[in-house]
C-alpha cells in the first residue's frame, strides 16, 4: 500500500506540474497575442446637465485615457450626440473631435482632459430650434476613442452603459435638462432599470422610488423590496441626496446589504438625476468588492 501511495503521489505531482506548465503557457500566449484596448475613465462629471434656460452653458466631464502605453495610443476622441424626444431617439450626429494634443498628463501619469458640449453646439448640429424640444426631452452623448493604430473603442448601445465596471468607462452619458426643484417629490413612483452593472437586475425590471420628506426635502429612497439577491430586502434601501443647484447626487445604503453566504456589503456612490425628467444615473461602490457600478433608471 505504501508503494502504491508513493507512486500515486509521484504521478499526481507530475500531473500537477504539467498542468501548471500548461496554465503558464496559456497565460503567456494570451498576454503575447491578445490586443489591449483603451478606456476613457470618467474622473469627474463637472456638469451633467444642460440648462434649459441658458443654452450657452455646457455639459462637461473630465476624462482620463488609459492604455498599455500610458495613454500614448490615443489619437482623438469623437463626441456624438442623439436627441431623445418623448423617449424616441433620433439620428446620432458628430458634434466635435477632441485631438490627443488637448490631453495633458494627470497625477497618475495618464493623459487627462475636460471635454464639453454646450447646448448651443448640440442644437446647431442637430438642427433644433426653440419649440422643437421641451424640458422633458434629453440627449445621449457617446464617445469614440480612436487609437493611433486605427482601432476604435466605444459604446455601441444607445443609452446603455457598457464597461461601466471597468475603470468607470461608460463611453456614453444620458444628459437631461436642468429644472429647479422645490423638493425631491419628482422621484416618487416606479422606474425601469436600463442598466445595472452589478447585475442584481437584468434590465427592464420595475423598481420603486419613495419620497417621504423624512430624510430631507431633497432626499429620496430606492428600496430593496424587489432586489432579487439581497436577503434583508424589507429594511434596506439606497438613500439618494440631491444637490438642487446642479442635480448631482450622493448615495449611501441605510444599512449593510446581506447577500448570504457571509457576503455583506455597504453601498456608497454618486451620480446625477434628471431634474426635469426624474431619471436616475448612479455609480455605486460595494465595499469589499466592485467599484463604479453603473445603475441607471428611467421614470415610468
Amino acid at each position: 500500500m505504501k508503494k502504491i501511495r508513493k507512486y500515486m503521489a509521484l504521478a499526481l505531482a507530475l500531473l500537477t506540474a504539467a498542468a501548471c506548465s500548461e496554465d503558464d503557457k496559456l497565460i503567456d500566449d494570451v498576454q503575447n497575442t491578445v490586443e489591449r484596448g483603451l478606456v476613457l475613465r470618467t474622473v469627474s462629471v463637472n456638469s451633467g446637465t444642460f440648462d434649459f434656460f441658458d443654452s450657452s452653458l455646457a455639459w462637461s466631464v473630465t476624462l482620463e485615457a488609459q492604455d498599455e502605453e500610458n495613454g500614448a495610443l490615443l489619437s482623438e476622441v469623437d463626441l456624438l450626440i442623439t436627441f431623445v424626444n418623448d423617449g424616441d431617439a433620433g439620428t446620432e450626429t458628430l458634434v466635435k473631435t477632441v485631438p490627443a494634443s488637448a490631453f495633458s498628463e494627470g497625477p497618475f501619469g495618464f493623459p487627462r482632459s475636460e471635454v464639453t458640449i454646450t447646448l448651443d453646439e448640440a442644437l446647431t448640429v442637430l438642427g433644433l430650434q426653440a419649440g422643437d424640444y421641451d424640458s422633458a426631452d434629453s440627449f445621449i452623448i457617446r464617445l469614440v476613442a480612436k487609437l493611433t493604430d486605427g482601432r476604435e473603442f466605444t459604446n455601441r448601445g444607445k443609452g446603455t452603459v457598457l464597461n461601466g465596471s471597468f475603470f468607470s468607462s461608460p463611453f456614453a452619458y444620458s444628459v437631461q435638462f436642468f429644472c429647479a426643484l422645490p423638493d425631491a417629490s419628482l422621484f416618487q413612483g416606479n422606474y425601469t432599470v436600463t442598466a445595472d452593472v452589478w447585475a442584481d437586475y437584468a434590465g427592464g425590471e420595475t423598481v420603486p422610488a419613495e419620497f417621504t420628506g423624512t430624510d430631507g426635502e431633497f432626499t429620496f429612497r430606492l428600496p430593496n423590496t424587489v432586489r432579487p439577491f439581497v436577503i434583508n430586502t424589507a429594511t434596506s434601501y439606497l438613500l439618494v441626496t440631491i444637490d438642487p443647484s446642479d442635480g448631482t447626487v450622493l448615495v449611501s445604503s441605510n444599512e449593510p446589504w446581506d447577500y448570504g453566504g457571509g457576503f455583506i456589503t455597504t453601498v456608497t456612490g454618486d451620480g446625477t438625476v434628471g431634474t426635469c425628467t426624474g431619471d436616475i444615473n448612479l455609480s455605486l461602490d460595494f465595499s469589499g468588492s466592485s467599484q463604479n457600478q453603473a445603475f441607471t433608471l428611467t421614470k415610468n
